[in-house]
């Protein structure tokens, strides 16, 4: 039977906790700091283009993250469905990364290039037009909303903090690269990116 004094106090909630975490950092986050280089050196990911990263922000703030896994296991299964399944190399790039853990909708790692632009363009202003029994919910406002790419080279700055490989002239032409498009645009452009990296990018 557990001791009511260790379940009771704050004090020890504090300190377990903060040694759970501390031991979790240890295990999971440390190690990639001593093969990052090996990590990126296997990897054939690509950073995102302006837009992409645009779309990005989109596919977060509309919450398609929540329904959406971003992360095939290595399982027959899943690899007949999904495709090629994730490696931990993919994610050099990924701040913060889109694993996921619901699947209310299809995992979404290698759907670049699985459809047409305006398929997406279709789906996105309805679903039910392509897959109807779909519990999607529609996203027509994302043709009218234009982006003015404002803090896009803001955005590029920081994800170079991190790691990701993006040159001056990328960053200054960002804001040109996203100005005008609208929301749908750029999250298209997003999903047509994923699981492109191992192939040729169009």
């Amino acid at each position: 039977m557990i001791n009511k004094d260790f379940t009771s106090s704050v004090v020890i909630l504090i300190v377990s906790t903060t040694l759970v975490a501390a031991f979790s950092f240890l295990v999971w986050v440390l190690p990639t700091f001593f093969y990052q280089d090996k990590l990126i050196a296997e990897s054939s990911a690509k950073p995102l283009t302006a837009l992409e990263v645009a779309g990005r922000d989109i596919y977060i703030s509309e919450g398609c993250h929540t329904c959406h896994t971003m992360m095939v296991r290595p399982l027959n299964a899943e690899i007949k469905r999904y495709g090629r399944y994730s490696r931990e190399s993919d994610d050099i790039y990924e701040h913060p990364n889109l694993w996921g853990s619901k699947r209310t909708g299809p995992d979404l790692t290698n759907l670049g290039r699985k459809y047409s632009d305006q398929w997406h363009i279709i789906h996105l202003r309805n679903p039910r037009d392509v897959v109807p029994t779909s519990i999607m919910p529609s996203y027509p406002w994302l043709f009218e909303q234009v982006l003015d790419g404002e803090d896009i080279d803001a955005k590029l700055i920081a994800l170079r903090t991190l790691g990701v490989p993006y040159t001056d002239k990328e960053i200054k032409q960002a804001r040109l690269e996203v100005k005008g498009k609208t929301k749908a645009q750029a999250l298209i452009a997003y999903l047509q990116s994923l699981g492109q990296d191992q192939g040729v990018r169009p």
